[in-house]
């Protein structure tokens, strides 16, 4: 499946009278990292909604922002925290004991104990609140599927088109093979007279030694090999799951025949395809690391 990793939406869920509103970014990533900002109130909720996001989502770096629609998206019911508070007790009698007198402590002297209020949820409520955000995030995740599918169905026409250039540069190499042929065969005549040896031509030895060198200049498995990625290629990006990964790794065995090619050529016009070839990939390469 040619699905981009890269999108972005809004949505707006109502649930049991409640409403929230969903918006969600995506940017391509080696895995899935999600984040998701809620109201403080509900912020314990996140990972329970991570894992609902999960079966939406394979790859990408997303961002996630939940708010209720009223008094809810930023106010709570102010609790005392009961740790600061009896820490608070304990060294207030600690004083009095102390100094063998009592001590006033107003309101504001209260307000002033660094964490002593806290903003909670109302318990009675967090069930529902957590259902209404596990709707907005099914909601957005779907919504953000569509838009990712939509740029991957343009990154996959993209991709197309650079194959169709590939298929067409690697069908020219073979025209050169024989020409390729004959200039190997020059250059290791000129480097036998360098070395100034007595060699038999007939000798069997030598017959030998020159299929092996000219058999390493051959580059017929090469351009097999592309071709056959290049069809691996096409089919993969007709798979139903994601496919990122595998692009990726097609991409790597396409770039080490098109390097080998360059090194084998021997041929002006072989090295300029092999270079052309490797630009190529690297458009693709660049598209591909987008795709889920």
């Amino acid at each position: 499946m040619t699905q981009s990793m890269t999108g972005f939406c809004k949505a707006s869920v109502t649930l049991d009278g409640k409403s929230c509103f969903v918006e969600m970014r995506s940017v391509n990533h080696r895995f899935l990292e999600a984040r998701i900002y809620l109201p403080k109130p509900y912020a314990l909720m996140e990972e329970e909604l991570k894992k609902g996001l999960k079966n939406h989502l394979s790859r990408g770096k997303v961002d996630v922002t939940l708010t209720l629609d009223g008094v809810e998206a930023s106010e709570g019911r102010l609790a005392v925290d009961p740790k600061v508070w009896g820490n608070f007790q304990s060294l207030h009698k600690q004083l009095e004991s102390e100094l063998g007198q009592p001590i006033a402590v107003g309101l504001t002297d209260l307000f002033q104990i660094k964490g002593l209020l806290v903003t909670a949820a109302e318990e009675a409520g967090d069930y529902n609140y957590l259902a209404l955000f596990q709707a907005a995030v099914d909601a957005g995740a779907r919504l953000l599927n569509a838009m990712r599918g939509k740029e991957g169905a343009l990154l996959k026409a993209e991709m197309l088109g650079h194959l169709g250039l590939l298929e067409g540069l690697i069908q020219k190499v073979p025209e050169f093979s024989n020409e390729m042929l004959t200039n190997h065969q020059q250059r290791l005549a000129q480097s036998l007279a360098k070395l100034e040896l007595e060699l038999d031509p007939d000798d069997p030895r030598v017959l030998q030694e020159i299929g092996f060198l000219l058999d390493r200049a051959d580059i017929t498995e090469e351009v097999e090999r592309f071709t056959a990625h290049l069809s691996h290629f096409r089919d993969i990006l007709e798979e139903t799951e994601p496919v990122g990964r595998k692009l990726d790794f097609l991409i790597q065995e396409l770039n080490r025949e098109a390097n080998t090619l360059c090194s084998k050529a021997g041929h002006p016009r072989v090295t300029e395809i092999g270079v052309t070839l490797k630009s190529e990939l690297e458009k693709i390469r660049e598209q591909v690391q987008n795709i889920e």
